[in-house]
Formats: structure tokens, sequence, C-alpha cells
């Protein structure tokens, strides 16, 4: 089954308004442009919660709160090469490699380490 776009908040409260206004659901749908199988969801959903707002999905929590987000991307900020998964077990939190990689993606970080650079010798700086 493909994916729909959901509707509008003022679509849901337009078809809310007209229901308790008296109207049908296929009136409604016929005025709205909208089957009258989604008018009816949205008005069962308004009847049992009361609300238009989209519910909370279902899905697993995140492992690392935004706090713990803005952390890592600061310290990685500072200082690329340092490996922060040792710094979260010691601190409790059970996060893998992938999962701070996934973090740091999100934040618009790429997950590569910084290039070693080599020591130069006053020798060389002259040069």
């Amino acid at each position: 089954m493909a994916k729909t776009k959901e509707l509008s908040k003022d679509t849901r409260n337009t078809i809310v308004d007209l229901h308790q206004a008296g109207k049908t659901e296929s009136a409604i749908g016929m005025q709205l442009g909208l089957k009258k199988s989604t008018v009816g969801a949205i008005i069962r959903k308004w009847k049992t919660n009361k609300t238009t707002d989209n519910l909370p999905r279902s899905g697993a929590p995140r492992k690392i709160s935004p706090r713990g987000v803005k952390i890592i991307t600061r310290t990685v900020s500072k200082n690329p090469s340092e490996v922060i998964v040792n710094d979260l077990q010691r601190a409790g939190t059970k996060v893998t490699k992938p999962t701070i990689s996934n973090t740091l993606r999100r934040q618009g970080l790429k997950s590569c380490s910084a290039r070693r650079v080599p020591l130069l010798k006053p020798v060389h700086v002259q040069a």
C-alpha cells in the first residue's frame, strides 16, 4: 500500500466543523474533494480522541537524548579523532558505534575521522 500525505490541520478542522453543522460524510467529501472513507476516519478519530492532531506513532524511543546529541556533536566538532563510544559506556549509556554514526549524520556531520597530519620538525617548517 502506498504512503499518502496527511491532511492539513485546517482541512481536518473543517471536516469536523461541517460534521457538527449536520452535513453527511458524503456531502463533506464532495465539498472538499475527499473520499467518504477519509472523512469518516477523521470524524471517528475526533469522536474518540476529541482532537484532530496527529497522534504519536509506534516505534522504539531514541537511545540518545537531545542533550546527549548536543554533547556528542560538540565533542566531535572539537576533536574529530576522539572515540566517543567508550566515554558514553563509562557514563552508563549503552550505545553502539553505528548509533553514534547515525546521530552524527542526522546532525550533518560526516562519520569519518580526521586526516593524520605529520609532525613537522623545525627544519621542515623553514623549507
